[in-house]
């Protein structure tokens, strides 16, 4: 995809979420992110990342950062839109560049299906300079309870590889505070699992994540997380 179609593309989807009712105002969130992939073929991964939400939309910043030097790093901004509707299901665009000849797109939906439950579904084209574009679907639900807490189940079609099968599940348990610890299992066709902790207390954020066979290659990775976020504009 050209640069000028996915200026165009990003246009008109933001002139057709603007069209839906604005949300009302709440605080946002300003953070950034270290964490450090330990690939199992030794080329480890520096990834930093900075990121802005105040609401309906966000963006963000990051940096990946290769030990190996005859691996390109990659630069890989980000920006969303998220509005919502009356009965506050949300409609999401977004956009990421993906190093020298990748771009991804993410456009999808979250509705409010009752008091506590969320149907989700997305579509995510990846176009690429050097081969077809590839399309990443995925369906989920959502129970929430009390303030915080919620638990989800996704089924994503990735077409990579041949075509292959992921079912993330994740839990989060959070105070009124809206501090959490979350635990997500990933297992996926073909021998690929992973699982990931995360915890946010205050302002701090940790977490360690665990990859069989990364982005359906023939690497296995560990992902340690370190960070903060700040709550703006309350």
């Amino acid at each position: 995809m050209t640069a000028t179609r996915m200026v165009l593309a990003a246009a008109l989807a933001a002139l057709t979420l603007a069209s839906l009712p604005a949300p009302a105002t709440a605080a946002g969130r300003l953070g950034a992110l270290a964490r450090y992939w330990e690939f199992s073929d030794g080329n480890d991964l520096r990834d930093l990342i900075g990121y802005w939400a105040p609401g309906p939309f966000h963006v963000q910043l990051e940096y990946w950062d290769f030990v190996d030097e005859d691996t390109d790093d990659q630069f890989r901004p980000e920006v969303g839109i998220h509005l919502r509707d009356r009965r506050r299901s949300a409609y999401n665009f977004q956009y990421r560049h993906e190093g020298r000849r990748q771009d991804r797109l993410w456009v999808g939906t979250d509705q409010v299906l009752s008091n506590h439950f969320v149907g989700r579904v997305q579509g995510s084209p990846i176009f690429s300079s050097e081969n077809k574009t590839l399309w990443v679907v995925d369906v989920g639900l959502d129970y929430y309870w009390g303030s915080w807490n919620f638990a989800s189940a996704t089924v994503v079609r990735d077409p990579r590889s041949g075509g292959l099968w992921v079912v993330p599940v994740r839990m989060r348990l959070a105070n009124e505070r809206n501090d959490w610890i979350q635990a997500t299992l990933a297992p996926a066709s073909e021998r690929s699992l992973g699982w990931a902790l995360d915890a946010k207390w205050g302002w701090a954020i940790v977490g360690v994540e665990r990859n069989s066979r990364y982005d359906f290659t023939d690497v296995d990775n560990l992902i340690f997380t370190a960070g903060v976020e700040f709550v703006v504009g309350q």
